[in-house]
């Protein structure tokens, strides 16, 4: 039998570092244990989640498909009724747009002839400020010339 003098010779001969790996080791090992079996429950609370969920989905689709049934064989009695109202509806809306587009369209066009007439006369006036403008640089260059002439006589 050992006894503790010899155990703890032996960790001080075969250092501390050893004795602390194995008691690791056998902890990382238990605690792998616990993980697989925690893990292997949660995903079969999954799985049998997803199922009772999957069941659910399955009744409930079925229920909608039955009533969407009923409402399609509804729908289907009164549609030719209701297309027919439709292209009336929408031949009347087509119609009424054409003449609205038409009355804007020709509305644009007096504008853009207004506008345009504005722009001749615009330019017209910008071509008279440019004239105004070339005069008076005519008259300060002889101004200028005149000033450096007497500038340089004085």
């Amino acid at each position: 039998m050992i006894t503790m003098a010899e155990i703890m010779g032996f960790i001080e001969n075969n250092s501390v570092e050893l004795f602390m790996l194995v008691v690791f080791t056998s902890y990382i090992l238990q605690k792998a244990k616990n993980d697989d079996k925690r893990v292997t429950e949660v995903q079969q609370a999954a799985i049998d989640t997803t199922k009772a969920v999957y069941n659910d989905a399955q009744e409930k689709i079925e229920e909608a498909n039955r009533a969407i049934r009923e409402r399609e064989d509804i729908l289907l009695a009164s549609s030719m009724e209701r297309e027919e109202i439709l292209r009336e509806e929408s031949r009347k809306r087509e119609e009424l747009i054409r003449k609205e587009s038409e009355k804007r369209e020709s509305i644009l066009l007096l504008n853009m002839e207004r506008i345009t007439a504005s722009m001749g006369d615009i330019t017209r006036a910008l071509d008279e400020i440019k004239k105004s403008f070339s005069g008076i640089d005519r008259r300060l260059e002889k101004i200028e010339e005149r000033v450096g002439t007497a500038y340089e006589q004085a």
